[in-house]
């Protein structure tokens, strides 16, 4: 957020692109949900995009594949998210100052699913410290290792997608 300042044309950008992804087909789903005014179809589609696109399918799932992408791809998308949040004017910053617990505590369940992928490749590349027999080994223990940080994940992304739902139809 605070780079967006400085570099002109970036927040604009931002905008842009959350627009772009408003008016994509799968996000009318959420528009959809919200517009409903149905707080559990709200917090369902909520929950299930943050679970799904975010921590699976940015952190875990490429992480599976690629040492440690996981990390640098959450670290890319909260800047890129930030783009559009960062604040131009006062009233814009209140707006982010009281919005800031919900964006920190969302972001943990992100922070946890990036340490997922840390263990995983932290088991497989160090399986002897482990006492495993070899690196497949090791990468099966962190996959299950990485699985088990699933429910946290998962109450911790229901808890806030119930606070976004309840405040987005409250100031509705």
């Amino acid at each position: 957020m605070i780079v967006t300042l400085y570099i002109p044309g970036l927040h604009e950008a931002g905008l842009r692109n959350t627009e772009a992804f408003l008016g994509s087909p799968g996000s009318s789903f959420v528009v959809d949900a919200y517009a409903s005014g149905s707080i559990l179809a709200a917090t369902g589609v909520t929950l299930l995009g943050n679970l799904m696109f975010a921590a699976l399918g940015t952190t875990t799932l490429p992480s599976l594949i690629i040492p440690f992408f996981g990390v640098v791809a959450t670290i890319g998308r909260a800047v890129f998210i930030g783009m559009p949040f960062a604040p131009t004017s006062f009233e814009e910053l209140i707006a982010v100052i009281i919005a800031s617990p919900v964006l920190l505590i969302e972001f943990q369940a992100y922070v946890l699913a990036m340490l997922g992928s840390i263990i995983l490749w932290r088991s497989t590349f160090g399986y002897r410290r482990r006492n495993l027999a070899s690196a497949w080994d090791g990468y099966l223990a962190g996959v299950k290792d990485n699985v088990r940080l699933y429910p946290v994940i998962i109450a911790v992304l229901l808890g806030i997608a119930l606070v976004e739902a309840g405040t987005a139809l409250i100031l509705h």
